[in-house]
C-alpha cells in the first residue's frame, strides 16, 4: 500500500519541479496586452486646468496676437536669471529663417539631410487656421514664444542671436516695449 503512496508522492514532486522551472514573469514587466483607454472629457479638462494654470495668460494673449494678427512685440522676458531682449514673432516666421538657412548650408551637399531638417521645422510650425477653442471647447494653449534680435544678458555678459524660441511655461516675467541698452 505504500507504493501507491510513494508513487503519488513522485509525481507531485515531478510536477512542482516542472513548476518551479516555467519562466516567471519579470517583477516590473507589462502584460503582453495593454489596454488603450481614450481620456474622459473631465481628464482632457483637468489636463488642461493643470497646463493652463501653470502659464501666464497675460503673456499668452501677447503670443497668440503675434500668431494670429503677425504683429511684431519689443519685449524683455526674465527666464530663469537671464535677460532677453527681442522681438515676439510667429512661429512662421522662425521656422522660415531656419529653413532658409539650412537650404543654404546643406541644399547643394548633402540634400537628404536638407530635406530631414526641413520636415522637422516644418512639424514645429502650428497650422495656420489655429482656432481659439480646440476640439474640446476649451481654449487652445500656445506652448512656445519666438523672438527676433534676441540679446542675451546674463552676469553682465551680451550674447546676440537672430532667433530665439522658449516655452512659455518657463518665463519668470516680462516688460512690453524694453530695449537691451547698446
Amino acid at each position: 500500500m505504500r507504493q501507491p503512496q510513494a508513487e503519488f508522492q513522485e509525481e507531485e514532486g515531478q510536477q512542482m519541479e516542472e513548476e518551479t522551472n516555467m519562466p516567471q514573469p519579470e517583477a516590473f514587466t507589462c502584460p503582453a496586452e495593454t489596454r488603450f483607454r481614450p481620456l474622459t472629457r473631465t481628464e482632457r479638462r483637468n489636463l488642461w486646468l493643470k497646463e493652463y494654470g501653470e502659464q501666464d495668460v497675460s503673456l499668452q494673449m501677447w503670443v497668440q496676437l503675434a500668431e494670429q494678427q503677425k504683429l511684431e512685440i519689443e519685449i524683455m522676458l526674465q527666464v530663469h536669471g537671464l535677460l532677453l531682449f527681442g522681438t515676439i514673432v510667429s512661429a512662421q516666421e522662425y521656422t522660415q529663417f531656419y529653413l532658409d538657412l539650412n537650404e543654404e548650408i546643406y541644399r547643394e551637399h548633402d540634400p537628404e539631410t536638407a530635406d530631414i531638417v526641413r520636415s522637422y521645422h516644418i512639424a514645429l510650425t502650428p497650422p495656420q487656421p489655429r482656432p481659439d477653442v480646440g476640439p474640446d471647447g476649451l481654449p487652445t494653449v500656445l506652448h512656445a514664444i519666438h523672438l527676433r534680435d534676441v540679446v542675451i544678458i546674463s552676469a553682465g555678459q551680451k550674447i546676440k542671436v537672430p532667433f530665439w524660441r522658449g516655452k512659455i511655461s518657463a518665463v519668470d516675467g516680462f516688460v512690453l516695449g524694453a530695449k537691451a541698452l547698446e
